[in-house]
């Protein structure tokens, strides 16, 4: 994209100089510090301020005086703190870029209308009580500047920090401050579905339930994939909507960018692409009623024959707003708002003005060739701007204006995410957050040389050069960059995912992961963690965070997550449904009826491949070997959330298999919510020290083998706890009863001290919030064998068994 087009479209600041005078040095100005002088250890600070003079175009991208090929040299600027904690040690923050926006709620749901308002950003949490430093640093092809001298004080609090993997027991997540991260969730939306100034109900709802774990992508923000535009015929390539992006070469200019192809062929609306591209509505554009917008949109066309229907002579390219009409190419589909383009020399502008009246969002826009019988266009833009008078406008309202989509990240999107952390942060959520999709056609569109493809798409490209440096590389090292600065200072972020489902096969993937893992832990805070496979990033940098990625099927064990190759990822991701499990197909059809099962085989899969790590299975869902579906089995026939209860339970086995469940409708929906099954787990775990280490598999027997027994024991400590389950209760049965007979047995459990006395606590396993329904105390025999009797039962009952301390 040009500078000029970038500049129309408000996606650069650069400062405008008068030509009779030399460029201004550039400077660090107006600098706000949030709190002004004292803060809680894991409090947030930030900064505010400005920088001037700077000749970047680019401030999503930083300073490069010699980047790869096909990156333009110096167009960035890299803005960074650099802070000295109580003991002289220093750490850099990368800083970012943003506009103020005005939030309010109208509808019932967020409004962010942005201002003309921008500012750099830091924000840091401390990790360390005492008195810490900070100079802020700017750096472009104008030159540096650094404002030094700004102190404040940490002082000590309860908070827990940041996740970390357990130093006692690689099995398991802990905080900096030593307590266990239990890690129950499901998938959580990307934004709120319910206002943030309203306290985000749905994070409060969160929090009640004891869920802690939440995984999103934000793979909309950065690249191509979930675009805002589909096509009239929403069109799938794999699991991704197809964008209409294309490389596009002016001949004239030997200028190439991304433009949104749209065509009508002489058939009809058929082939690749459509004749009707219109915005998806999740997440509308804010307005304010009662104001004249003025609408630009550039293109080119050619081909443009018409009209098709002679009772409408009007034809061409045209936008068109309200309502949702996937076949926006026909006549009477939605109003224009726009004249009606034809075929152009080169880029020109269609251009509109709309009136918001009483709406408070932005009506569906679309995008047609309407009643031609032939043609094509390219969109590059796509701009709304408040009229304020003559040619004066507003910042840009629209969300994805560029089809360039590689060189921004959109404002309002990324000021809507903030809200979803600060969320997260008040109720103790925290979330492993995605940050590509594999399948993105955007490095599709890259050539491994810089250069944009002519031919076939590269459809590895998202993995570039494996450990080198290229330029598909190089833009989403600006994105990482951009997302340690503006959230990696939250303790709520559990850990970074760097692609879903990759290829399980792919050497390249597994060497970007590792760069990844450099990249996070220490290249974006100005350290060098060295090259090639093997070195490892060393840095303990207070807002570090976790990294891992994903597969779409299979767990490679050896080649990747226990390699020594590749040290900088943290732990193990695993996606298994029961239709893409490596299950065998028998044990895959157990599973659909017991969902324990559906966990403790994996779970044992993991285990028995010793990587050295934790392990999350990131994505977890109910449906049947040979049907991928979300719907495939009828779960919400299960009233009391029988599978969900099972499923978690067994989670409490020494496989330590940390679970996400995919599919939030099978766990909540108007109908029915089974939320509350992980607030009686969250309480059983509350005080379970699993990893301070010491815990194995509780390793004895049960009579009758129609009860299933699940736990760990910690012999030198005298502690247990136990998951005992009726096989027979499953959330579907053949029998068609509801409840099975009740079966009674003995657990025999071997290791403890002989002759020593132990409390037993019998733990309802469906009370909302777990309850306590009697203790027992039992003595271990002469072997040190201990002998627990279960009473007839039904369902499932827990045991949490510790030394005996006075009358129970």
């Amino acid at each position: 994209m040009t500078a000029a087009i970038a500049c129309g479209l408000g996606l650069s600041t650069r400062a405008i100089q008068p030509t009779e005078q030399a460029p201004a040095p550039l400077a660090i100005v107006d600098v706000q510090q949030m709190p002004p002088a004292t803060l809680p250890q894991y409090g947030l600070l930030e900064v505010q301020f400005q920088v001037l003079g700077t000749q970047a175009t680019n401030f999503l991208w930083p300073f490069d005086p010699d980047p790869p090929a096909g990156v333009p040299r110096g167009e960035g600027i890299s803005v960074d703190a650099v802070f000295t904690d109580p003991d002289g040690r220093q750490f850099s923050q990368p800083a970012f870029h943003a506009r103020e926006f005005v939030d309010a709620v109208e509808d019932g749901r967020d409004w962010h209308l942005p201002t003309d308002r921008t500012a750099w950003h830091v924000r840091f949490t401390p990790n360390r009580p005492g008195t810490w430093h900070y100079v802020l640093k700017a750096r472009d092809r104008a030159g540096e500047a650094t404002l030094p001298g700004r102190t404040f004080m940490v002082t000590p609090s309860a908070a827990r920090g940041f996740v970390r993997v357990s130093a006692a027991d690689p099995r398991y997540f802990e905080f900096d401050n030593g307590t266990l991260f239990t890690g129950l969730g499901f998938e959580v939306p990307e934004f709120l579905d319910e206002p943030a100034s309203r306290g985000a109900p749905e994070y409060q709802r969160f929090a009640g339930y004891g869920v802690t774990f939440g995984r999103l992508t934000l793979a909309s923000m950065f690249g191509s994939a979930w675009l805002p535009w589909i096509g009239g015929r929403n069109q799938y390539r794999g699991y991704l909507p197809v964008t209409g992006l294309v490389p596009f070469r002016d001949t004239e200019t030997g200028e190439t960018s991304l433009a949104m192809r749209l065509d009508y062929e002489p058939v009809g609306d058929s082939g690749w692409f459509d004749a009707c591209r219109l915005q998806t509505i999740d997440n509308p554009e804010s307005v304010k009623p009662r104001t004249l917008y003025r609408l630009r949109v550039q293109y080119r066309a050619s081909g443009i024959a018409g009209p098709r229907d002679s009772k409408f002579p009007k034809f061409g390219m045209v936008v068109k707003i309200g309502g949702s009409h996937p076949d926006c190419y026909e006549p009477e589909t939605g109003t224009p708002i726009t004249m009606y383009g034809r075929d152009t020399a080169g880029w020109t502008e269609l251009m509109g003005e709309w009136w918001s009246g009483d709406e408070r969002f932005l009506p569906r826009l679309h995008l047609a060739l309407e009643n031609v019988r032939s043609g094509a266009a390219y969109v590059r833009a796509i701009s709304m701007r408040e009229v304020l008078g003559g040619v004066e406008e507003g910042p840009e309202i629209i969300i994805r204006p560029s089809t360039d989509v590689h060189t921004y990240v959109p404002e309002e999107q990324a000021h809507a995410f903030d809200k979803v952390v600060a969320a997260a942060e008040r109720t103790g959520v925290f979330l492993k957050i995605v940050l590509g999709e594999v399948n993105d056609k955007l490095f599709f569109k890259l050539n491994d040389d810089g250069s944009w493809v002519s031919g076939e798409d590269n459809t590895d490209g998202f993995y570039g050069l494996g450990r080198r440096m290229n330029r598909t590389r190089w833009l989403q090292q600006s994105w990482w960059r951009y997302v340690q600065a503006r959230w990696g200072y939250s303790p709520s972020v559990h850990s970074w995912e760097l692609v879903n489902e990759g290829d399980p096969a792919s050497v390249p993937h597994y060497e970007m992961a590792d760069e990844f893992g450099k990249y996070m832990h220490c290249r974006v805070f100005g350290v060098e963690p060295g090259a090639g496979a093997g070195a490892r990033c060393g840095i303990d940098h207070p807002n570090d965070h976790l990294v891992t990625t994903s597969f779409w099927r299979t767990f490679p064990a050896a080649a990747f997550w226990a390699n020594p190759a590749y040290p900088n990822v943290d732990y193990a991701d695993l996606h298994a449904y029961v239709a893409t499990s490596p299950a065998p197909r028998d044990e895959r059809q157990s599973m659909t009826v017991d969902t324990a099962y559906f966990h403790l085989w994996h779970s044992d899969m993991v285990a028995r491949a010793k990587v050295g790590k934790p392990v999350v299975r990131g994505e977890a869902g109910l449906d049947l070997p040979e049907d991928h579906r979300e719907d495939a089995l009828p779960l919400d026939a299960d009233a009391r959330g029988i599978w969900l209860h099972n499923f978690l339970w067994s989670t409490l086995d020494a496989g330590g298999l940390h679970e996400i469940y995919w599919w939030r409708r099978h766990i909540w929906t108007e109908a029915y919510d089974h939320r509350h099954v992980y607030a009686a787990l969250s309480s059983f775990l509350r005080d379970l020290p699993l990893n301070k280490g010491g815990y194995e598999d509780w390793g004895g027997t049960v009579t009758p083998d129609t009860l299933r027994v699940v736990g760990q024991k910690h012999v030198r400590a005298g502690r247990m706890h136990l998951w005992i389950q009726n096989r027979q209760h499953q959330w579907r049965r053949p029998s068609g009863r509801v409840t099975p007979d009740p079966v009674s047995g003995i657990i025999i459990v071997p290791g403890f001290e002989p002759g020593a006395t132990y409390l037993v606590d019998w733990w309802d396993t469906y009370a909302p919030a777990g309850r306590l329904i009697v203790q027992e105390r039992l003595t271990a025999d002469a072997g040190g064998a201990l002998r627990i009797g279960v009473a007839p039962l039904a369902m499932d009952v827990a045991v949490k068994v510790r030394p005996s301390e006075g009358t129970p």
